[in-house]
This record gives structure tokens, C-alpha cells and sequence, in this order.
């Protein structure tokens, strides 16, 4: 049992004062009161109170926080106990203080000391795409153990400490997606050297956040720093499907920690785990894969080749953890990604007129929104009716937004669409240019406009994709423009 006492051994630090109950169980971590529930018992639980000053330090930048004393403004008791920089000083508060001259630096330490006495599996993943939805699949195949990983898609420098110190809660798997934020240079360097993984993977090496990296081998080489914490003897799992220069420079991270290696790859038969073939039906997908040697059939429900690459890594991580796959190759079939992640609504728009949604706005990089254009092309035969791909532009992507949304004409001319529908001023010029030659393409410059144009071509049986970043523009808002269409309907079907 770990008690309030024993947790603060040697970390720095002075309580408020003198309190009796310091032996009381401690068994969670939070500190931001968005993540609190009414009428949740948070009796054996840390609030720690991170300033804004501390807040705008691991942003780098200034960004809307409340101080955390305020934030937890009468509810200071309901905690097991609180760690702030500042005193409450309210006589009311009796709950145990913990006052710490750096409530960033406790949080650091507090992981450090949690780390070192965790045994079992620690899992990090990174990668320009695929990391969210790769971390989802490992906790979805191991449900039946108490898994510790991410909320939503929060790995930030800023979350991992958070989740290390959720170790509290004594998991079974530590399940950790690591954002490129959380493995530069700056304050403690990278955060992997903090987590310590038994397994890293990285899942892909593409065109992403390219204002500040510049190119994929800066990708490569900040990604690659996810084995640093690595320890000495571990696993490093890497998507072999990349550029070769890319591919050694993780390769050679990973030989540093003198690290297992294992590689997967949707065709390259030299990898320890790759496709053989694979048949995309209209609701799922049949694999047959080659595992280190062994031929195994696999059905997946989210089935795009980005997808299909995911599996393979997860089927790796499960293979190091518990030295066998066979009994969880089912569980793929219940596998659902995260929200707006090739997120497939059936709705209705008209009588007789129904059409299918695939939302894929999670997020954009240029591999990302090439796998899209692949699944969208590979269940089309599918559906009968008119086929439609909405195309929002890539963000973060600095001077190499024009270059990076050039590559993908090739894509978008060899996608099987009645229409393809652009929107962001990035795919302006470009859009205006393939009209000239192929009247499907159209650039809209609101998601009113492209809304109008989209319903008034839909036909029974439509298939409609939409991708693109949710930063940058409004185009986040396309799902909403795409379900009103049926909210009309239903609307008008009432009155």
C-alpha cells in the first residue's frame, strides 16, 4: 500500500503543517479540474496545483490556465492530498498540504520514484500517424487486464508525467502514446528517458509537423529519440514502410540500446511481419499474414492500409508481452478507433436516399491523408450510388505546406471519385488547376457552399470520405455540415 507518507519519502518539499493522517492510502493522480466527476470519491487521490507561470513553461508559450488552488476552489477536501506551490490557507481546508517550490519539477520526480518500483510492461509508441489508433488496438486486445494509457489523444510533454504518475493505480500494462513535443530537447530533454519503456515502436515516419522539423529525416531523427529511455535489452518494433534513410536512422537509435528489434511492412516479405494478402469487403477486411514465420488469417472491421499496419505492430506488442497472439486475433473484430477516425454513419437525407459517412478528420499528415485516398478507393466498388472525397488541407506544416499538398495531385487524380471536393486555401491553386482538365474536382471557399453543392448531387447509396486537419481552418466542422443533412430530413419527416 502506498501512503501518503512512504509517496513523499525524499521528494522535495514541506507539508503545511502537522497532520495526523499521513498514512492514508494514495492510489490516483490529477491535476486539472476538467477531469474531475460529480460525486466521484477522490479520497486516496493527489490534486497537485500547477500554476500558470509553470503551465506557459511546458507549453513554451502563454496558454489559458487557472491556477490549480483555484481550480479546485471548495473541493479542496474532498482529496486524499493536495501538493501546490502556495498554501490554502483557509482553515476549512483540512485536508493534508504538500508545499513544493516547483510543482512541474514534483511531478518529474514523483514519475522517477513510481517508475523505478514498476515491473511491469511499459509500452511507448510514436510516429507521424497511426500512434493513436495503434495504442487504442493494444488496449482494446489486452481489455481483459487493468490497462494505464492515454485520454483521448493527450501526449503532450505536458500529459506524460501525468500518466506516470497514474502508476499509482497499479496497472497490469502501461500503455503510453508519446507525441514529437514530448521527445525534443527542451526542459529534461526527451521523455522517454522518464517513462523508461520495455517496448518502443515507432509506427510511421512521414510529412508531419514539418514548421518546425523541416523534413522527414528531422522527423526521423526526433522520432528516433524515442529509444533513448529504451532499457538496455529491450524491444524496438519499426514500420519498415518508410525511406530508407529514415529507417536507419531508428534502426541505429534503436541498436544503441542494444534493443530487440522487430520490423512489419503492408508488402516487404523480408520484414518479421508483413501482408501476404489481404480483400477489403464493404464492412471489414481479410488479412493473411506471414508472423515471424507463420501464416495466420486476421479479419479487421477498420481496415485501411494505415489500419492494416497498425495491426501488425500491435500483434508484435502482444507477441513480446505475453509470447502469444493466437488467442487474440478475434478481438480485432470488436476494434473501434478513436472518434473521427474512419468513423463510417449510415445517414438518411431523403426517402429512399441513404448514404454512408466516412469521417477521418482526427488529424492530417501527408502519409495520413494518402492512406485515406487508399481506403476510400478500396471500398468504393462497394457502393452504388455517387462517390464523393472531401479534402481539407494539412496543417504544421510551415514552408513546405505547398510542396507537401503538391504531392498529393497525384493521389487525388487516381482516386476513385465522382467528385472530389477541396477546401483551405492550400488546395486553392491546385484545385483551380485540375478543374481546368477534370470537371469533378471543386474548391469551395465555406463548408456552407460545399455542403449546398454535396447535397444537391447525392444519390441512394453515396459514399462520402472526409479528411483533413483540425487545426488551421474551420474545416473540423465538416461533420457537422454532413449530419445536418439528415437532421433536415428527420426534421421535416416531424412536421
Amino acid at each position: 500500500m502506498t501512503t501518503i507518507r512512504t509517496l513523499l519519502t525524499e521528494i522535495e518539499g514541506n507539508y503545511f503543517r502537522e497532520y495526523e493522517n499521513l498514512d492514508q492510502e494514495i492510489t490516483d493522480l490529477e491535476y486539472f479540474s476538467g477531469h474531475l466527476k460529480k460525486h466521484h470519491d477522490y479520497s486516496s487521490t493527489i490534486f497537485v496545483c500547477i500554476t500558470p507561470g509553470r503551465r506557459n513553461y511546458i507549453n513554451r508559450k502563454p496558454v489559458k490556465w487557472l491556477d490549480g488552488n483555484e481550480q479546485i476552489a471548495g473541493r479542496e477536501n474532498e482529496f486524499g492530498l493536495i501538493v501546490t506551490e502556495h498554501p490554502i490557507t483557509d482553515e476549512t481546508v483540512q485536508v493534508p498540504q504538500f508545499i513544493v517550490p516547483n510543482s512541474w519539477e514534483f511531478l518529474l520526480n514523483l514519475s522517477a520514484k513510481l517508475r523505478a518500483d514498476f515491473t511491469k510492461p511499459v509500452i511507448a509508441i510514436t510516429g507521424s500517424a497511426g500512434k493513436t489508433s495503434t495504442r487504442m488496438m493494444i488496449s482494446h486486445l489486452f481489455k481483459e487486464k487493468k490497462v494505464l494509457e492515454n485520454r483521448g489523444n493527450h501526449n503532450v510533454r505536458f500529459a506524460v508525467p501525468l500518466y506516470m504518475s497514474k502508476l499509482l493505480t497499479d496497472p497490469e500494462v502501461f500503455n503510453l502514446e508519446v507525441s514529437v513535443n514530448a521527445l525534443n530537447s527542451y526542459d529534461t530533454g526527451s521523455m522517454s528517458k522518464l517513462i523508461e519503456p520495455d517496448i518502443a515502436l515507432v509506427t510511421s515516419i512521414g510529412e508531419a509537423h514539418l514548421s518546425s522539423l523541416k523534413d522527414t529525416k528531422g522527423v526521423a531523427i526526433h522520432k528516433a529519440k524515442i529509444f533513448e529511455g529504451l532499457k538496455k535489452g529491450g524491444t524496438a518494433i519499426i514500420n519498415k514502410d518508410m525511406g530508407r534513410e529514415e529507417f536507419t536512422i531508428l534502426v541505429d537509435g534503436a541498436r544503441k540500446r542494444e534493443a530487440k528489434i522487430y520490423t512489419y511492412s503492408l508488402q516487404d516479405s523480408l520484414a518479421d511481419v508483413y501482408v501476404k494478402h489481404w480483400q477489403q469487403k464493404r464492412e471489414y477486411c481479410e488479412l493473411v499474414i506471414s508472423f515471424l514465420g507463420e501464416e495466420m488469417a486476421v479479419n479487421l472491421t477498420v481496415s485501411s492500409a494505415g489500419m492494416i499496419s497498425n495491426a501488425l505492430a500491435t500483434l508484435l506488442v502482444v507477441h513480446e508481452v505475453e509470447g502469444t497472439i493466437k488467442p487474440y486475433l478475434r478481438k480485432f473484430e470488436t476494434f473501434r478507433p478513436l472518434h473521427k477516425i474512419l468513423e463510417k454513419s449510415s445517414i438518411t437525407i431523403a426517402p429512399q436516399k441513404k448514404v454512408t459517412f466516412i469521417d477521418d478528420t482526427h488529424n492530417a499528415s501527408l502519409p495520413a491523408m494518402r492512406n485515406a485516398i487508399g481506403y476510400f478507393n478500396d471500398v468504393r466498388p462497394y457502393y452504388l450510388g455517387k462517390s464523393f472525397l472531401i479534402l481539407g488541407q494539412i496543417a504544421d506544416l510551415g514552408d513546405a505546406a505547398k510542396s507537401v499538398h503538391l504531392a498529393i495531385k497525384k493521389d487525388m487524380e487516381d482516386a476513385d471519385a465522382d467528385y472530389i471536393f477541396g477546401y483551405g486555401e492550400q488546395f486553392k491553386e491546385i484545385f483551380a488547376l485540375e478543374q481546368q482538365n477534370d470537371p469533378k474536382f471543386h474548391w469551395f471557399a465555406t463548408l456552407k457552399e460545399l455542403s449546398n453543392q454535396l447535397e444537391a448531387l447525392l444519390s441512394d447509396d453515396s459514399l462520402i470520405l472526409a479528411k483533413g486537419s483540425v487545426t488551421g481552418s474551420d474545416f473540423q466542422q465538416i461533420d457537422q455540415y454532413i449530419r445536418s443533412l439528415g437532421r433536415n430530413f428527420n426534421s421535416q419527416k416531424v412536421h
